[in-house]
């Protein structure tokens, strides 16, 4: 067996772990912020949402734009049918994360876009009681965007100047040290190249 396969298992047994961890603290953080501003009852779309989001989290390195995507759409299903200022980028900040490593920042942007103009026409009826809460909301959430895709794309570099520091390092090991050339098989009596003469 090569090398390189032995620590395949422990990364990718470290990447679910790191998955459910993710996707239990977005569950328990959508609960509880949803009961902090109020939504009752728990059980009435504040805690499906939670467990869908969770579960989506599972599967976001295989496919990360879907998981974005459906997330997405689940708190804009959560919303319409329950008015509540529990935050619309944060419940699905994992994915966008994800996202933004792995597939085209633009698209993520794009999605990212869509859903801060969304939430802040649906949370207009704030400006007329209270306009600096608006604008922190709005401000905000778009903060939090941009933050989560610039980390994104910060750690999808890292990966990638990591993965080519590997490279250099297996091409030093196979060529030897600069101006060397690998060592040759000695001649034998017959000229094939194999073991030396004896002496």
């Amino acid at each position: 067996m090569p090398a390189s396969a032995h620590p395949a298992a422990p990364v990718r047994q470290t990447g679910w772990i790191a998955d459910v961890a993710l996707a239990a603290l977005t569950v328990v953080l959508f609960v509880a912020v949803a009961l902090a501003t109020g939504v009752r009852p728990p059980w009435d779309g504040v805690i499906p949402v939670a467990l869908f989001l969770g579960a989506l989290l599972l599967v976001r390195r295989r496919w990360p734009m879907p998981v974005l995507l459906l997330s997405v759409a689940a708190v804009f299903a959560y919303h319409l049918g329950h008015p509540s200022p529990a935050g619309w980028i944060w419940p699905v900040a994992a994915a966008y994360f994800t996202a933004a490593t792995a597939s085209r920042p633009r698209w993520v942007v794009a999605v990212g876009v869509a859903q801060l103009v969304y939430s802040a026409v649906d949370a207009r009826l704030i400006i007329d009681r209270n306009l600096v809460r608006y604008l922190m909301h709005t401000l905000g959430e778009g903060l939090l965007l941009a933050a989560l895709v610039a980390a994104g794309l910060a750690y999808a570099t890292s990966l990638r100047r990591r993965d080519l520091l590997r490279e250099a390092e297996y091409r030093d090991l196979r060529e030897g040290p600069a101006g060397t050339e690998p060592p040759r098989p000695l001649p034998t009596r017959s000229g094939i190249r194999g073991r030396p003469w004896p002496r």
